[in-house]
């Protein structure tokens, strides 16, 4: 019970700084985000907000740790991606801002983080799996970022190229 209690007291907790930290992210822009801004913004204490969260780049993977785990997903899911494709579109204004430079740059490394060990898992050596990772990782947010950027195509097409991507990175053989 008392588990259970602190467990919902954390997840309060992460949720509060990851809202905050999107709100200042909308209004300053990332490089301006200060730390101590989020855990004022939340409402938490400094202490408590480094006990969950190290850095700033730690509250940009917390909120994106839908997408990320969808994009990463291996194999990927073409239903999961045109869910994704709809949350994104819902939440334009916010998605614009992450895929712009410098952070799509930063988003991009940790989406490759995430692809990477799926790669390895395939046998695929560390350095070729980092390159393809990262190489999937700036097509599928360049991908997203045209489309957001009211590129021509549907929906279900860009799921399925967004998952051709992720299969391309995958294979194994040399092109």
């Amino acid at each position: 019970m008392v588990e259970a209690v602190l467990d919902r007291r954390r997840q309060r907790t992460r949720k509060a700084a990851v809202a905050a930290f999107i709100e200042l992210l909308m209004e300053q822009g990332y490089e301006a985000v200060a730390m101590t801004a989020v855990a004022e913004r939340a409402d938490l204490g400094r202490s408590t907000l480094y006990e969950h969260f190290r850095a700033k780049d730690d509250l940009l993977e917390a909120s994106l740790a839908y997408p990320l785990g969808v994009l990463a997903a291996d194999p990927p899911d073409v239903a999961a991606l045109l869910r994704l494709i709809e949350h994104v579109r819902e939440r334009a204004g916010a998605v614009r801002i992450m895929l712009e430079q410098p952070l799509r740059s930063r988003i991009a490394r940790m989406l490759a983080a995430r692809s990477a060990p799926g790669l390895r898992a395939r046998c695929m050596a560390t350095p070729r799996a980092h390159v393809r990772a990262h190489a999937c990782a700036e097509g599928q947010l360049a991908a997203l970022a045209a489309w957001m950027r009211g590129g021509a195509i549907a929906a279900p097409a860009l799921a399925e190229e967004l998952a051709r991507l992720s299969l391309a990175a995958a294979r194994l053989e040399s092109p």
